[in-house]
């Protein structure tokens, strides 16, 4: 008598995803990928000068899935404004919490900004290349402009620390604000010219120097 084998039915291959739809995981490498990609060229070239089929092969995906993912180049720029503005403003609030002398703070704020660089340049010039944009560019203004005032609030918050000694009249509070958000973004500036982390740190250290008393 034969053996015989039995086989199933119909089709039982297991039901793929569509073409060109990554897996949930893959979904978020590819988001990251993109944005740390688009970071660095952003950064680097500005907006203007940066496309968006340079960006996908650098992240190792397509341009319609960089379209899928963030709508076109401007809602990609945003998304990586937020993403940089979301770390180091949370990097920098945490860096004085529980601080509540003016010096101290303002120290404390300026180690962060040298590790921020140390960690990754390309942060800094980000933040300056969003600075440049909200100005010039009237799509991306006001989508980047709620990124703006964060700084300034963190600069308000710093100020808030500063004893009246310190101030000069009614609306020296807010002059100071002003004057570490024009410090802040001042730093940011001189990082793009830099190429070594000990040089920014250098740098800052003089700021501290300026800034603080003691």
């Amino acid at each position: 008598m034969e053996n015989t084998v039995s086989r199933p039915s119909g089709n039982t291959a297991k039901p793929g995803r569509a073409p060109g739809r990554p897996k949930a995981s893959e979904g978020l490498d590819t988001r990251a990928d993109l944005i740390k990609v688009s970071r660095e060229l952003f950064a680097a070239q500005g907006y203007a000068g940066t496309s968006v089929s340079e960006i996908g092969p650098r992240a190792g995906v397509s341009v319609p899935v960089l379209y899928q993912r963030f709508g076109n180049k401007a809602g990609l720029f945003v998304a990586v404004a937020e993403d940089v503005y979301g770390l180091g403003i949370t990097r920098l609030n945490e860096a004085i919490d529980g601080i509540t002398d003016f010096d101290e703070a303002v120290s404390a704020a300026l180690r962060e900004f040298a590790g921020l660089y140390a960690m990754d340049p390309s942060l800094a010039a980000m933040v300056v290349t969003v600075l440049v944009e909200a100005e010039r560019n009237e799509e991306l203004g006001p989508r980047l402009r709620p990124m703006l005032r964060e700084l300034r609030q963190f600069a308000d918050r710093l100020a808030a620390l500063a004893p009246a000694e310190r101030l000069n009249g009614d609306e020296g509070r807010r002059d100071l604000s002003r004057s570490l958000v024009a410090v802040m973004s001042g730093l940011m500036v001189s990082s793009m010219s830099m190429n070594r982390a000990e040089d920014y740190e250098r740098l800052v250290e003089a700021t501290r120097r300026l800034l603080v008393s003691r």
